[in-house]
């Protein structure tokens, strides 16, 4: 991946979520943890991108959080100067509905995605390679970061992010 020409990506690659069956909470059937399904879009252009995620089968009324998976570990899938509270009302958070379904999405970004996560105070950037929906089973967030894995915090599905399907036509139109 060191020979990609992240500068050159503009536009929307699909993300194509799999199931992690082991990292689920010892409470939860595990039968039913990997019902769970997910797909999405990630965006990036000169001045900024956007996600979007679906997903169903996942625990009601869950608190889930989505990460994007980067060389430098796990970033929050929002943009570089969001507030984060660690109180329950981080921008990343999700509240799955009754029946298990949710919609993410985050737009703007102040960042192409494509072209890695701006580091504060640097100009080092954390280079995106997936996304990660987390289950936080204590009901709230951490903050900028996930919290403490298999205790707290359960990644349940991940998507890769391809670079090679990077199409260049305007959002909602990928291939």
């Amino acid at each position: 991946m060191t020979d990609r020409k992240t500068d050159k990506f503009q536009g929307c690659c699909q993300l194509n979520f799999n199931i992690l069956p082991a990292n689920k909470p010892a409470a939860v059937d595990a039968g039913f943890w990997v019902q769970a399904t997910a797909s999405g879009e990630i965006c990036g252009y000169d001045c900024g991108g956007s996600i979007s995620i679906s997903a169903e089968g996942l625990i009601p009324l869950g608190v889930y959080t989505v990460w994007f998976e980067t060389d430098r570990g796990l970033r929050p899938a929002a943009p570089t100067d969001a507030v984060y509270t660690a109180d329950g009302f981080d921008p990343n958070r999700l509240v799955v509905n009754s029946d298990g379904i949710l919609n993410y999405y985050v737009g703007p970004l102040n960042f192409n995605p494509f072209r890695g996560i701006p580091l504060n105070g640097s100009k080092s950037t954390a280079i995106i390679y997936g996304v990660v929906i987390g289950f936080n089973s204590y009901r709230t967030t951490n903050g900028t970061v996930p919290g403490e894995f298999n205790v707290n915090f359960f990644e349940q599905l991940r998507a890769d992010v391809n670079f090679r399907t990077v199409s260049k036509t305007a959002p909602g139109n990928s291939v």
